[in-house]
């Protein structure tokens, strides 16, 4: 007769195993919080040091330590003049009609550490600062692409995957293009990064609404109905009502009272009066050359702000903060609505596939950077980066997302992920024309990540069919 056990025994015996495993998950829990803090810091140390590198390598194409081919701040159609900033910061940045005032803050910011330089040599000591940032900023990219990616597909995948990102050509050009392009892809990454976390319930709302706020005041892509699209996308992705009506209460209220001000000063709806002259250029409707000057009908008050009234700003470039542009603002809208009017569907239609045409084009050739021109992966990236390459493999990630959404049953949510893509996507085409592949890259590193978890997931269920189908012979 085999003896069999007591109900102690057998109680006991179980309760080993239990905390073994236990254990070993305990364990694998904690390593892992280890890893990913040194991970992410070894990609932001790795990003800033290849973008230094990329500035010492780039030495031989600058002058005085300024690049030939590339802009200042100052220069920038949408900033405003670094001398205002320096001496009337407030009421400079409260007084502003052509961009969101946010790279402007940063500038007024950055110039008042200078304050007994020269104001030729303050600038060019607040450039040096910016390119500085912006390295930070390209390493702090990668940050978050392996953040998100090590959820997706694990740490080691992800570790590779962004710094094989870092090295698109566009992401350098633009960490050394002294504007609000590779911000806004970074806060882009961020704001899709958190909707993702917040369906998964590991995040608040917070860094959704920081992120959208931080979109609204640097890029006048992103104006109030990108608010309400967000909250649609908030709705569809099941997110609690009280967290999406705080979402909007909070969006609402900081960025419509901003609205409201530029509404009352310069009777725009718009963080942007240079929204008449993307109408135009849209629909390809240019009967004018850059840098183009407007002249002021009559003599302006004396009373202005001084970046309402100067001509030119420090470097000599026109400031299109003048208050005789808001004129031209208003005169290049009914352009545009006549044109409208008055045009053919199939030319319009004709126009906007122009525009489909520059956004699907390489974003790094936006702006040439002969160092970077010189790099051997640059034909590559640029070819995976551009359609019709990367309109086939977004097609195929779509259509593996969407195939796991049909057995899944979660279409409304799919649908609220996809709404702040295609809101940036339509605004890219409906209102530019010339600078589209550059608005491309607002969305790039979503779509990467998009592309390398969907493909990363395909193979893993590939290779575990083809192992089960040999197992079962």
């Amino acid at each position: 007769m085999v003896p069999t056990s007591s109900p102690g025994a057998r109680s006991g015996g179980s309760s080993r195993p239990s905390r073994e495993i236990g254990n070993a998950s305990l364990r694998s829990i904690i390593d892992k919080a280890r890893k990913l803090p040194l991970a992410s810091a070894a990609i932001l140390i790795l990003g800033f040091l290849f973008q230094v590198a990329l500035r010492h390598q780039a030495q031989p194409y600058l002058i005085d330590g300024h690049q030939r081919e590339w802009f200042s701040s100052e220069t920038l159609m949408q900033t405003v003049s670094i001398l205002d900033l320096r001496e009337a910061p407030v009421e400079s940045l409260t007084h502003i009609h052509i961009q969101p005032p946010g790279f402007d803050l940063v500038r007024a910011i950055l110039v008042h550490f200078w304050p007994s330089l020269d104001i030729h040599a303050a600038l060019k000591q607040v450039d040096h600062a910016l390119y500085f940032l912006w390295s930070i900023l390209y390493g702090v990219c990668g940050l978050l692409m392996f953040r998100w990616l090590s959820g997706l597909v694990g740490e080691t995948i992800a570790f590779l995957a962004s710094l094989l990102f870092l090295l698109h050509p566009a992401a350098l050009v633009y960490s050394t293009l002294l504007d609000t392009t590779l911000l806004s892809g970074v806060l882009v990454l961020w704001m899709y990064h958190s909707l993702w976390k917040l369906r998964r319930g590991y995040s608040s709302i917070f860094a959704v609404t920081t992120s959208s706020v931080l979109l609204f005041f640097f890029r006048s892509v992103f104006q109030l109905p990108f608010l309400l699209v967000m909250a649609v996308s908030l709705f569809l992705l099941k997110v609690p009502w009280r967290t999406t009506v705080l979402f909007l209460l909070i969006t609402g209220g900081i960025c419509g009272s901003y609205v409201a001000k530029q509404y009352g000063q310069f009777g725009l709806l718009s963080t942007s009066s240079f929204s008449g002259l993307n109408l135009v250029r849209s629909v390809g409707v240019l009967t004018y050359s850059w840098p183009y000057e407007v002249d002021p009908v009559g003599e302006l008050p004396k009373t202005l702000p001084n970046v309402l009234a100067r001509k030119s700003k420090v470097d000599g470039s026109l400031n299109y903060n003048n208050l005789c542009y808001l004129e031209f603002d208003r005169q290049l809208k009914s352009e545009y609505k006549h044109y409208l009017s008055a045009t053919p569907v199939a030319v319009l239609f004709g126009a906007y596939y122009s525009n489909l045409k520059i956004y699907w084009r390489p974003s790094s050739s936006y702006s040439v950077r002969r160092n970077i021109e010189l790099l051997p992966w640059k034909s590559a990236y640029d070819l995976f980066f551009s359609g019709p390459v990367l309109i086939v493999l977004l097609s195929l990630a779509g259509v593996i997302w969407l195939a796991k959404g049909r057995k899944e049953k979660d279409y409304a949510c799919r649908v609220g992920i996809l709404l702040p893509a295609l809101y940036v996507f339509v605004i890219s085409i409906l209102f530019e024309q010339g600078e589209n592949n550059r608005f491309k890259f607002f969305l790039e590193p979503v779509f990467y990540v998009f592309m390398v978890w969907q493909f990363h997931g395909a193979l893993v269920r590939g290779c575990r069919w083809v192992v089960l189908r040999r197992w079962l012979r």
